[in-house]
């Protein structure tokens, strides 16, 4: 009989993680992607005997390529459901970033999701089953400013598996996107620290289980956007309906997020 596997990018910290323990726990085969072999490892010890370490910077063409080609050969019969979790931030406003660190936003939250799920697809759709699922975030519909190309990285992902899902509506094949607000992990508490958006500390900041649970919901009934929490989805996504009054409003919603970010210092420095 063949196992069911699931594959998981960015496994071995935060919500990649604490999914990633989720998936164990419900019988899954967990393969474990991360940027280096040694972090891999790190996430598959966690998680148990039963899984897999794979290392790939998925910001390298050709290390994207081989983690494709496993995906469509040596893991086609048992892999089930794929999990695009990886993320990337480097805070700063457009002009203070190199065009290097632009583009690995885009290369890490954009184009490898890409890669990964066109690379599982034509075996779930041969089978008719499967479950894509990726970690979006709010950030890629309400804009963030410090965060332009996290943002645009995560709108670019929404827009993929909407129409993904439009083609895949009369199949059993899922796109399932999770969409949380800020969350607590070593990422966030990065953004905390080096002047990240104000916007990301508006109201209290989500546990990892938040949105494990999250995953888990998707997992028994899938629909295309899950948000952690739902009513913060609300002004999100006003916002976009309206993008160009964003910078009238700003300055106030800049210093409710800036208190926020003192509280939210204090409490992991403390």
């Amino acid at each position: 009989m063949t196992r069911s596997s699931a594959l998981i990018t960015g496994a071995s910290s935060g919500i990649g993680a604490a999914v990633a323990s989720r998936l164990a726990r419900r019988g899954y085969h967990v393969i474990a992607v991360d940027r280096t072999a040694e972090l891999a490892e790190q996430a598959a010890a966690e998680i148990g005997p039963d899984s897999t370490a794979v290392g790939c910077d998925l910001a390298d063409g050709p290390s994207l390529a081989e983690l494709c080609q496993r995906i469509a050969e040596e893991w086609r019969q048992e892999l089930d459901v794929l999990v695009c979790n990886a993320g990337v931030i480097i805070p700063d406003h457009v002009a203070g970033l190199t065009p290097e660190q632009l583009d690995l936003h885009v290369d890490v939250m954009l184009r490898s999701p890409i890669q990964l799920i066109r690379a599982a697809l034509p075996e779930f759709l041969a089978r008719d089953r499967g479950q894509l699922m990726a970690t979006v975030s709010l950030g890629g519909i309400c804009p963030l400013p410090a965060s332009a190309a996290y943002s645009a990285a995560k709108a670019g992902l929404r827009a993929f598996l909407a129409a993904l899902n439009t083609e895949l509506w009369d199949t059993n094949v899922h796109v399932c996107g999770i969409y949380p607000t800020a969350v607590d992990t070593p990422m966030l508490q990065h953004e905390a620290r080096a002047g990240g958006s104000a916007l990301n500390f508006l109201s209290a900041v989500r546990t990892v289980d938040d949105v494990a649970d999250a995953y888990e919901r998707a997992l028994d009934k899938p629909k295309l956007e899950t948000y952690v929490p739902f009513h913060e989805s609300l002004s999100a996504r006003a916002a976009q309906w309206t993008p160009a009054i964003i910078p009238r409003i700003y300055p106030a919603f800049r210093r409710i997020g800036e208190r926020g970010r003192q509280k939210y210092l204090k409490r992991i420095d403390g």
